[in-house]
């Protein structure tokens, strides 16, 4: 896997920290399993410098629309189900158009996963946008404490939930916290790959 300033997909989050390290680290431990694509992470490298991205649909859209002229072609992008009403879908369709971002198709690539592949335009400039939204109700906290730890956890949507399930993940004990997060790499790369497999080849 290469992080260069010539990579054809960048990899988007439009949420903090912890959400993109653990999409990293799933990325860098499965790297056997797909060939050897250039992938970019704005914050990452010297390309993204000075650039920043809101959180949220909207901060993504944003920085897309003022990237996709210059760099890349596709955009894998993370963010998590606190930032949608109830349906992400009309979410993006209606924060594309704000910002120019023409949808000529949208297509849901898995059944069991909230995963959008957006066909669009700016102008005569055709790109891919593809959208994970991470979490059962909220975000990547809550996925990682039902999914992953199997916890019975109170449901809670709507903004601010994901500060909800934050404090409730840090107060899991330590040795089992590091041990849901680490099989939360395997599992959340299912969702990763089936948008790779778009791109390239998928060794399984």
């Amino acid at each position: 896997m290469k992080f260069t300033e010539k990579a054809k997909i960048e990899i988007i989050f439009g949420d903090g920290h912890f959400d993109r390290q653990i999409i990293k680290n799933a990325i860098e431990k499965n790297k056997d399993k797909y060939c050897q694509i250039s992938l970019f992470i704005p914050e990452s490298g010297r390309k993204g410098k000075g650039r920043t991205i809101n959180t949220g649909i909207d901060g993504v859209l944003k920085f897309i629309k003022e990237d996709v002229t210059r760099f890349s072609l596709g955009y894998i992008i993370f963010v998590d189900k606190e930032h949608c009403s109830s349906d992400c879908e009309n979410d993006v369709n209606k924060l594309a158009n704000k910002y120019g971002i023409s949808i000529s198709a949208t297509e849901k690539i898995a059944e069991d996963l909230d995963i959008y592949k957006l066909t669009c335009s700016i102008g005569n400039k055709k790109f891919f946008m593809y959208f994970i939204f991470l979490g059962f109700y909220c975000c990547i906290e809550d996925f990682i404490l039902i999914k992953i730890c199997k916890s019975n956890i109170s449901k809670f949507t709507g903004e601010g939930c994901c500060k909800k399930y934050k404090e409730i993940f840090k107060s899991v004990q330590k040795e089992m916290k590091e041990s849901c997060t680490e099989k939360t790499y395997d599992e959340l790369f299912k969702a990763i790959a089936r948008v790779l497999e778009e791109f390239t080849t998928i060794k399984m």
